[in-house]
C-alpha cells in the first residue's frame, strides 16, 4: 500500500517523463560541498533503496562514491580508500536515529611494487596472478539485539573488490563481467554484497550549473563510479526482526542513508607509513538526492555533511521550508513556479516524513508485508531507473505542470540481479 504522498509524487514523476521544459534542469555533479569537493574518495554521490525485483523479501541498498570517473584513468586506477570508513545506516522505527549500521573497511595489496602496471597480463579470473593491485574488504554489522545489548558482527571477511575495467586487452573476449561477477560475496547473516566500479547510474544533464542551462546531452554518459551494493533479507533490518503487516505504521518505513568517515588525525611518515589517531569524523553523507546539492546553501554545506539526520529540522529546516530553486527558475527561466506559501513548503517536508516519521534527510522506503519492487518508485525508495531530477523539479516548482531536464534514461541498461548497476565503461575499448 502506497502512502498518499507517494501516490502524488509518483504521478508527477510519470507526467514529468512526458513533458520537458527546454532550458530547465536540476542536476548533481556529486561535488555537494566545498570540503568534500577536495576529497573525492570519500564523496558519497548517490544512494538507492528498492525491494529486489526478483525476491520481495529482500531489500537492495546501493551507495556510490568517487564521482565522475574517467575510464582510462591509469596507471593508478580508481578504488575505494583504505583510510575511509564507508557505511550504510538504517532507521527502522521512524525516529531518524540509526538502528543498524553496515560498515565497509578496505585493504589494498600490491603484489609487485617493482612495476608501474596495475596488471601484468590478461585477466580471466578475480584471483588471476596477473592482477598486481587488488583490494579486499570486511563488512561489520552493528545493531542492538533482542536483549537490548549493542553488538557488532563481522559478516564478511576478505571479500574481493571487482577490478577496474582497464581495457579490452586486459579483459579480452568480453570477459570483464564474468570476472566482476566473482566479486559478489555472501555474508554470514544471509545478505549478499558487491564492491567495485560500475557505470554511473545517475542520468542527468550537468550543464545546469551554467545559469540553469541545458546543452541537450546527458553528460554523465561514459563515466564510472565506485559502488557498494548490499542486498539484505528485509526481516534483518525491520523493527523487532520481522516486517509489519501495517503499511501505515512508522515501523513499516526504513530510513536509509550512507556516509563516509575519515580519521580525525593522520600522521604521515614516509618511512613507517601513516598512523591514525582520535577516532573517525563523518565527512560526507547522502540520502534523498539533491538535498545537500540544491536545498542547502554554501555556508552550511560542510556542516550538513558532518551532521546527522536527526538534527536536520533544527539545523536546516528553514532551507527546506523555503527552497531557493523555485525563485531561481523564475528569475533565470521565467518558469512560472508557484510562490512559497506563508507556512513554507510543507509538501517537501511531507516527502521527508512519510507515515508520521520524524522529518529528516533519509531515503524512506516502505518495507511492510506485501510491498514489492513496483512499489519502490521514488520517493518511496529509489530505483536505479527512477528519474529523480524530473520528479524533484516538478515538486519544487509546484506550478501544476511538469518540468524536466530532457534526459529520461541511463546510457546503459540496468540488470535485474546483483550487482544491478550496469557494467563500467572500458578504459580502452577495442
Amino acid at each position: 500500500m502506497k502512502t498518499q504522498t507517494t501516490i502524488v509524487i509518483s504521478t508527477l514523476a510519470a507526467a514529468a517523463a512526458l513533458i520537458a521544459l527546454p532550458g530547465a534542469a536540476q542536476a548533481s555533479s556529486h561535488r555537494e560541498a566545498p570540503a568534500i569537493a577536495e576529497d573525492q574518495f570519500a564523496d558519497n554521490t548517490d544512494v538507492y533503496s528498492f525491494i529486489s525485483p526478483t525476491n520481495p523479501d529482500r531489500l537492495v541498498l546501493v551507495a556510490n562514491y568517487v564521482p565522475l570517473l574517467i575510464p582510462s584513468s591509469g596507471p593508478n586506477f580508481y578504488k575505494f580508500s583504505d583510510n575511509v570508513r564507508y557505511e550504510f545506516r538504517v532507521d527502522n522505527d521512524g525516529d531518524a536515529l540509526t538502528d543498524m549500521t553496515y560498515h565497509f573497511a578496505f585493504k589494498t595489496t600490491v603484489k609487485n611494487g617493482g612495476t608501474f602496471l596495475y596488471n601484468v597480463g590478461p585477466v580471466d579470473d578475480i584471483n588471476s596472478p596477473n592482477l598486481n593491485v587488488i583490494q579486499t574488504y570486511d563488512v561489520f554489522k552493528a545493531y542492538t539485539d533482542g536483549q537490548g545489548k549493542k553488538k557488532v558482527d563481522k559478516i564478511v571477511a576478505d571479500a574481493p573488490v571487482a577490478p577496474w575495467y582497464v581495457g579490452d586487452r586486459t579483459f579480452p573476449d568480453d570477459t570483464y563481467e564474468d570476472v566482476a561477477a566473482q566479486a559478489i560475496s555472501q555474508a554470514t547473516d544471509g545478505s549478499t554484497v558487491f564492491a567495485g566500479p560500475r557505470d554511473e547510474p545517475f542520468f542527468v544533464d550537468l550543464h545546469v550549473f551554467d545559469l540553469l542551462g541545458v546543452a541537450g546531452a546527458p553528460t554523465t554518459d561514459g563515466v564510472n563510479v565506485m559502488s557498494l551494493v548490499l542486498e539484505v533479507p528485509i526481516d534483518n533490518i525491520a523493527a523487532g526482526g520481522a516486517r509489519t503487516a501495517d503499511a501505515a505504521s512508522p515501523n513499516a518505513v526504513a530510513g536509509v542513508w550512507a556516509r563516509a568517515l575519515r580519521p580525525v588525525v593522520t600522521i604521515r611518515n614516509p618511512n613507517a607509513g601513516d598512523s591514525n589517531f582520535g577516532g573517525w569524523q563523518q565527512v560526507s553523507r547522502l540520502a534523498v538526492p539533491l538535498v545537500n546539492e540544491v536545498l542547502i546553501p554554501l555556508q552550511d554545506k560542510n556542516a550538513f555533511n558532518r551532521g546527522a539526520p536527526v538534527n536536520d529540522v533544527a539545523a536546516f529546516g528553514a532551507y527546506i521550508l523555503n527552497p531557493e530553486l523555485p525563485g531561481l527558475l523564475n528569475l533565470v527561466l521565467n518558469a512560472g513556479c508557484a510562490p512559497t506559501p506563508p507556512g513554507g513548503r510543507l509538501d517537501v517536508v511531507g516527502i521527508l516524513s512519510p507515515n508520521g516519521t520524524a522529518a529528516a534527510d533519509l531515503l524512506r522506503i516502505n518495507i511492510a508485508q506485501g510491498q514489492t519492487y513496483d512499489n519502490s518508485g521514488f520517493p518511496n525508495g529509489r530505483r536505479l531507473e527512477d528519474d529523480v531530477t524530473d520528479t524533484l523539479l516538478t515538486v519544487l516548482c509546484n506550478n501544476g505542470g511538469a518540468l524536466g531536464d530532457g534526459v529520461a534514461a541511463n546510457d546503459l541498461p540496468f540488470s535485474d540481479s546483483m550487482p544491478y548497476l550496469a557494467s563500467p565503461h572500458s578504459g580502452n575499448p577495442l
